[in-house]
């Protein structure tokens, strides 16, 4: 049976194999285009204030780790932000299909059928 989060999971997972069918060709061609022009590109100037300017590299990794703390900090949030509407949300949730039901039933049975059975005593009357 297809549901909602199937169909989601479905398409993040065609929509990353897609990128990695794209990126292969996109890295090959950049790379060729790149040893074409190199001969071409001007060493770096030797002025004083370039010296503070960081290589490509060090920019791009340090977005990518400041990036993942966005993402992480986002995560974080949203996770407290449903945490916080919980209430609410217990109102909207879907109903457990009878089969469920049924299930979670016969797991208590379970459950309580290996505890020792506790034995009611009645109160006689005086």
């Amino acid at each position: 049976m297809t549901t909602v989060m199937t169909s989601i999971k479905k398409w993040q997972d065609d929509y990353m194999t897609l990128m990695a069918r794209l990126e292969e060709p996109v890295v090959r061609y950049t790379s060729r285009a790149s040893e074409s022009v190199a001969p071409y590109v001007p060493q770096r100037p030797q002025w004083a204030f370039l010296d503070r300017v960081p290589s490509m590299t060090e920019l791009v990794d340090s977005q990518l780790k400041f990036r993942r703390r966005v993402v992480d900090e986002q995560a974080a949030f949203i996770r407290t932000l449903m945490k916080s509407v919980q209430p609410a949300l217990t109102k909207l949730e879907p109903k457990a299909a009878p089969h469920q039901d049924a299930m979670k039933r016969a797991s208590v049975k379970r459950a309580t059928a290996k505890q020792p059975a506790v034995r009611r005593v009645r109160a006689k009357a005086a």
